[in-house]
C-alpha cells in the first residue's frame, strides 16, 4: 500500500514538473540559434517602436505584409503595408509610446518561415495626455529575406 503511494506521488510530481516546464515563458527554456535571433530581432522591434521612428519601424514589415488587429470591430478584411504605413503615421503624430513590453512564449521555425506568439502589454500616451495600456496576445509570421526577418502577417487584439 505504502509503494502505491509513492509511485501515485511520484507520478503527480512528474506531471507537475512536466507542466511547469511547458509552461515556462521561451525565454527560460533552451533555445535554438533561430530562436534567439528572432527573439533578439523582435526585442530590437519593440524599442524601435516606443522611439517612433517611422522609417525604422517599417524596415520590420515585408512589402507583401498584412494582418488583422482584433481589437478593431470595424475591420472587415486584412490590412496591407501601406494601410499600416498610414496608420502608423498617424498614430506617431497623436501619440507618444511610452513603453511595449512582448514577451514570446513560442518561437517555431522552419525554414525562412518562422511564427512567434508573444503576450505584449503597451503604454500610450495620447494628444490630450491621457495614458492608455493594452495588453493581449499577438501572433506573427515571419519571413526571411535576404538574411533578415520580416513581418509578413500578424493577428493580435488587445483589451
Amino acid at each position: 500500500m505504502r509503494s502505491k503511494s509513492l509511485v501515485l506521488l511520484l507520478g503527480l510530481v512528474f506531471c507537475l514538473c512536466a507542466f511547469l516546464l511547458e509552461c515556462t515563458p521561451l525565454s527560460a527554456k533552451e533555445w535554438t540559434a533561430e530562436q534567439k535571433e528572432i527573439a533578439k530581432w523582435f526585442k530590437k522591434y519593440t524599442e524601435v517602436s516606443v522611439e517612433g521612428n517611422l522609417k525604422e519601424i517599417l524596415s520590420y514589415f515585408h512589402t507583401k505584409f498584412s494582418g488583422w488587429d482584433y481589437s478593431q470591430t470595424t475591420q472587415v478584411a486584412p490590412f496591407d503595408k501601406t494601410f499600416l504605413q498610414n496608420f502608423l503615421g498617424e498614430f506617431y503624430k497623436k501619440n507618444k509610446m511610452i513603453s511595449f513590453e512582448a514577451e514570446p512564449l513560442e518561437i517555431k521555425v522552419e525554414g525562412n518561415f518562422a511564427i512567434i506568439h508573444v503576450n505584449f502589454k503597451e503604454k500610450i500616451k495620447d494628444s490630450d495626455g491621457n495614458e492608455i495600456t493594452m495588453s493581449g496576445p499577438w501572433t506573427s509570421a515571419l519571413i526571411k529575406q535576404d538574411g533578415k526577418w520580416l513581418f509578413i502577417s500578424w493577428s493580435w487584439t488587445a483589451k
